[in-house]
C-alpha cells in the first residue's frame, strides 16, 4: 500500500470527493488537485522520517490517534482542524506549503489557494490512514515507543545516526531498547513497525522527473533524502 492507495482508501473511498464537496470543487477537480500534491506529501514524509527529530514528530501524530476519524470518515470535519499541525509537521513551514500548493495548481489547473485550503484535511487523512494501517499490521502498539526513541535519538545528532533510514532505524532500535537478548523481540517489532511505515510512504502517482526536480526544489531545506 501506499500514499495513493491510502487517500482513494479514505473515508470509504469517498475521500476524496468528500473533500472536492467541502472546498466547491468537483469530484474530478477534487481528484486533480489530490494526485497533484501528493507526490509533494511523499516525498516530504520521507524527507521527514530520515531526520530524527522530525520522525518523532511524525511517529507522535500516528501515535495519538487524533487523526485516525479523518481517515475512517468519522469525523469528516475535523481532518481540517486536525491537518493544521500535521501539514507543519510534514513541510516545515507556511512558506513551504505554499509553494507546493502553487506547483500543484500548476499541475491541476485547480485554485492554488483552493489547494493551499485543502492541504490540512488531505495531511490528516493521510496520516490517518498510516496510522490506521500499520495498526491493521500489528504495529499500533509500539507507535508510542516508537515516539520515544525518536526524540531520544533526535538529542544525539544526525551525525551519530549511521548514515540513512537503516542507521536511524539501528539507532532507534538500541536506544529504546537496548542491545541485550531480552529485548530482541521488541526491537524486531519496533524496526519492523517504522520498515511497514517507510514502505507506504510512496506516492503511487507517476511523476516526471521535471516535475520530482521541482518538489525536490521546493523541499530541499526539509532534513534527509528520498524520492517519490
Amino acid at each position: 500500500m501506499n500514499l495513493n492507495d491510502i487517500i482513494q482508501a479514505a473515508q470509504g473511498g469517498q475521500g476524496v470527493a468528500n473533500l472536492g464537496a467541502q472546498f466547491g470543487l468537483t469530484p474530478e477537480q477534487a481528484q486533480a488537485a489530490v494526485q497533484a500534491l501528493t507526490p509533494a506529501f511523499s516525498t516530504a514524509l520521507q524527507k521527514v522520517t530520515s531526520d530524527p527529530s522530525s520522525l518523532g514528530g511524525i511517529v507522535s501524530h500516528l501515535a495519538s490517534g487524533v487523526h485516525q476519524a479523518s481517515f475512517t470518515g468519522a469525523d469528516p470535519a475535523a481532518a481540517t482542524s486536525n491537518g493544521a499541525g500535521a501539514l507543519s509537521q510534514i513541510f516545515g513551514s507556511s512558506q513551504v506549503a505554499s509553494q507546493i500548493a502553487a506547483h500543484a495548481s500548476s499541475v491541476s489547473g485547480v485554485d492554488a489557494a483552493t489547494i493551499q485550503q485543502m492541504m490540512p484535511a488531505l495531511a490528516s487523512m493521510l496520516l490517518g490512514g498510516l496510522a490506521h494501517n500499520l495498526t491493521q499490521q500489528g504495529f499500533g502498539g509500539v507507535l508510542g515507543q516508537l515516539t520515544s526513541a525518536a526524540e531520544a535519538s533526535a538529542g544525539q545528532g544526525a551525525a551519530d545516526q549511521g548514515g540513512g533510514l537503516g542507521g536511524l532505524l539501528t539507532s532507534l532500535v538500541g536506544n529504546l531498547f537496548g542491545g541485550g537478548p531480552s529485548s530482541q523481540g521488541t526491537s524486531g517489532l519496533a524496526q519492523a513497525g517504522l520498515s511497514a511505515l517507510t514502505g507506504m510512504l510512496q506516492s503511487g502517482v507517476q511523476t516526471s522527473a521535471a516535475r520530482q526536480q521541482g518538489i525536490n526544489g521546493i523541499l530541499q531545506s526539509l532534513g534527509g533524502g528520498g524520492n517519490a
